[in-house]
């Protein structure tokens, strides 16, 4: 009788689970689903209407005086100059078209760690720990085997202030691209010469999201890719829309760099003597265009190696002598490719892949 009894009233739970299952009683369970994120709609542009705002970003700045922080990428020629230092304040002053005048120090004591100036046909670069003032043209390139040889102020001048488009003797043309889930207007700035093949000089990139300059990539005879300049984290400065984070790099120098905005002033009278960088007393003066001119006549070739050559999907590029491309090459993989020892046969690899540059 017990038996049948349990047997009933286990028949009746069963019924009436069922029963409140089917009047939509049963205990509920909330799902929350996340709203669907929209990307906003790509702004539209034509070709001219992108031109005009380069060119009004150009003109909106014609001097700037301005605190950053540096970072210097690991393996970069800046890291020579930094070394261990994590807190580097920059102070730097720009005046258009082409003068500047950069000063990096040190952390907490403030000491001078480069000093360096260019009025863009000459530049100057002061490094006081190595008691070495360097002088050269800003068009010289050296094989310069002591990489702080391989700084130059201009770059950094091109990388603060964006280069106008000259529709006089510039060519321009307009593409649409895309990166993930990000849309871009893409304008490339053609040398505009009546005899010869037309030469890419540089491409900038808008974000189609709100049409700010994402990027700007910089090429060299037969279309070199010279230099790439990254900005974000734009601001408003007195009316003008400035980034505050910017990131260059020079892959055939093995120069990078980013720059952090912390203070700026645009658009004040610079005194002209704040461009000026003198030798100090005690310093060993360095020209380069004579240390090119001595390497040709002894007959020295530069050397090259670049990490495409070994199957990377790399820009990095060294130079100068066998042994200080292998040295740079076993810091840049331990660096970028996270290679803490080197194979024997990835450092023959590159040992064979060593080219006259």
């Amino acid at each position: 009788m017990e038996r049948l009894f349990l047997t009933r009233q286990a028949g009746r739970g069963w019924f009436l689970a069922f029963a409140l299952a089917l009047s939509g009683c049963a205990v509920k369970r909330t799902v929350r689903v996340s709203p669907l994120v929209v990307s906003p709609p790509a702004e539209e542009a034509s070709l001219p209407d992108l031109v005009a705002s380069v060119n009004a970003q150009s003109r909106a700045i014609q001097t700037m005086t301005a605190t950053v922080d540096l970072e210097p990428t690991a393996g970069s020629v800046y890291s020579g100059v930094i070394k261990e230092y994590h807190d580097v304040k920059s102070f730097i002053l720009v005046q258009r078209p082409a003068m500047i005048r950069m000063v990096g120090q040190a952390p907490v004591v403030r000491t001078d760690i480069f000093d360096m100036a260019s009025d863009g046909e000459e530049f100057w670069l002061l490094v006081p720990s190595k008691h070495k003032f360097i002088v050269g043209k800003t068009g010289v390139q050296s094989p310069a085997r002591n990489p702080l040889e391989n700084l130059r102020p201009q770059h950094i001048l091109e990388a603060l202030l964006i280069p106008p488009v000259a529709t006089d003797s510039e060519r321009t043309f307009r593409y649409e691209a895309e990166e993930g889930a990000r849309r871009y207007y893409v304008v490339g700035v053609l040398d505009k010469s009546d005899n010869g093949p037309l030469n890419l000089k540089r491409q900038i990139w808008f974000d189609r999201e709100d049409l700010r300059i994402d990027r700007i990539e910089f090429f060299g005879p037969q279309g070199v890719y010279l230099e790439g300049v990254q900005y974000a984290a734009y601001q408003d400065f007195q009316g003008v829309r400035y980034p505050t984070r910017i990131k260059l790099t020079r892959p055939v120098e093995d120069y990078a760099l980013s720059i952090n905005l912390q203070k700026v002033t645009f658009n004040q009278p610079i005194a002209p003597e704040k461009f000026e960088l003198k030798q100090p007393e005690g310093m060993e003066r360095v020209e380069l265009t004579r240390v090119g001119e001595a390497a040709l006549e002894k007959g020295q070739m530069s050397k090259i190696l670049r990490c495409s050559d070994l199957g990377m999907d790399c820009d990095f590029v060294a130079r100068g002598e066998e042994s200080e491309i292998l040295q740079k090459a076993a810091d840049h993989a331990q660096a970028v490719h996270n290679l803490k020892e080197i194979p024997q046969e990835v450092a023959s690899a590159a040992r064979a892949a060593i080219r006259d540059g």
